[in-house]
């Protein structure tokens, strides 16, 4: 009797159930402004409708313990199914075999006809794809417009004139002989921001990071030295850059140009929603960031710095063919829509959402289009995470300080990075 109730209570549950058949997927999501993170849990609610054998866990997790997290759980052999994470990280997780190639699914080549082409060499290595490009972003300058305007001045757009504009801005207000409003602040405090906000500086002049190749330093270049030595200039003798730059984050950088202490900052996509998080009324000007004078005929089409986030893989998943159709739903052309509806702090990378017509009516969007069809990201090595934020950013501030000149402080770098890249150090 007891083994006839026990056997119809084991038909009752997998009747009931799901009987051991329903796929569990996890998804970590990296970092991500709220009304993103509101927006893929309300996808995965959509997908799940339409796949009642599939259930998806949408875990937020911090945006600084990308590699920490990865790494720990991957060696374990647990960890997520699915992550959003920083393109940067397909070179790295992808050379140690964590990543899935994206390129080995029969109907990759359809799927990547979604997106603009170039975007995809951010999330490259090797000949392979470890991710979708899940949003993309320019780096700009934005100007303070009600600075601006009061002193009918226009945003600059060389470097000429954005040296003269910065010591415009920077004044003493209450007469107490010190300044206390200037023309430009930078990220100090985070190196890895620090060295982003340099970068774009780089590229308008005509230099590169690395060699084609991968195998050279090329950032110690006389154009990325000119590049630092506008900064130099700025900080050490027109003073026009906010002195305490090197502890300031992203928060303090805001509070300076919400609060109209500051004229000029280099951003992205996602200052809207921080500066309409500080004050709804504030607005600023979204421009390309300035050329050198002898490149002014390129101030449209000089490469800026190209970011990215992407969507990738485990390579261990249980659940593959389950991950890549949730993948393509959260990141097909439709899903790209949402980058357009809604302010989340990136931009569209599908044709079809850049090019709809609500696309043409969004205020900065055309800079940020106009940007992304020249910008290039850090060069695909497994270790430019690691040379950006402890090499470049270090030795980038130093110079800017004064403690070296630019030409020392590139060629201290452009030294150290070298022997990284022939894994000397």
């Amino acid at each position: 009797m007891k083994k006839t109730i026990l056997l119809l209570a084991m038909i009752l549950f997998l009747a009931c159930g799901d009987g051991g058949k329903t796929v569990h997927l996890k998804f970590w999501a990296f970092g991500g402004a709220n009304v993103l993170n509101e927006w893929i849990r309300m996808r995965a609610k959509q997908f799940e409708a339409q796949h009642p054998d599939v259930k998806v866990t949408v875990s937020l997790k911090s945006w600084n313990m990308i590699r920490e997290l990865l790494y720990t759980n991957f060696s374990a052999g647990t960890g997520p199914d699915l992550m959003r994470v920083h393109a940067n990280y397909a070179a790295e997780f992808g050379e140690n075999g964590f990543f899935y190639p994206l390129d080995q699914f029969e109907d990759f080549k359809e799927v990547r006809e979604w997106y603009v082409p170039h975007l995809f060499e951010s999330v490259e290595y090797n000949d392979h794809c470890y991710g979708l490009p899940h949003s993309a972003i320019a780096f700009v300058l934005v100007c303070n417009k009600d600075m601006f305007d009061a002193d009918n001045i226009e945003p600059p757009k060389t470097w000429s004139e954005f040296r003269r504009v910065a010591k415009h801005f920077t004044r003493d207000l209450d007469g107490d002989g010190s300044f206390d409003q200037y023309g430009l602040t930078l990220l100090g405090g985070d190196r890895g921001g620090f060295a982003y906000r340099l970068a774009p500086f780089f590229f308008k002049a005509g230099g590169d990071i690395l060699s084609e190749d991968l195998t050279q330093v090329e950032f110690n270049s006389p154009e990325c030295i000119d590049a630092l030595q506008l900064f130099a200039d700025m900080y050490q003798i027109d003073r026009s850059i906010t002195p305490g730059f090197l502890a300031y984050t992203l928060s303090e950088c805001s509070d300076m140009f919400v609060n109209d202490k500051v004229a000029m900052a280099i951003e992205g996509p996602w200052y809207n929603n921080v500066v309409r998080d500080k004050n709804p009324e504030k607005r600023f000007y979204t421009v390309p960031v300035p050329v050198p004078d002898h490149r002014i005929d390129q101030f449209n089409s000089a490469p800026t710095l190209q970011d990215m986030v992407m969507n990738a893989i485990n390579a261990n998943t249980k659940h593959l063919d389950a991950a890549w159709a949730f993948l393509k739903f959260i990141r097909n052309e439709e899903a790209d829509m949402a980058w357009v509806e809604q302010d989340m702090g990136a931009v569209a990378v599908t044709h079809k959402a850049l090019n709809s017509d609500l696309a043409q009516a969004i205020a900065d969007l055309p800079v940020y289009r106009q940007e992304l069809q020249h910008a290039r990201p850090w060069p695909s090595h497994p270790q430019m995470i690691y040379i950006v934020r402890n090499v470049i950013a270090p030795f980038g501030q130093q110079a800017i300080i004064g403690d070296l000149t630019p030409e020392q402080a590139l060629n201290k770098a452009a030294k150290e990075a070298q022997l990284i890249l022939e894994g000397k150090k």
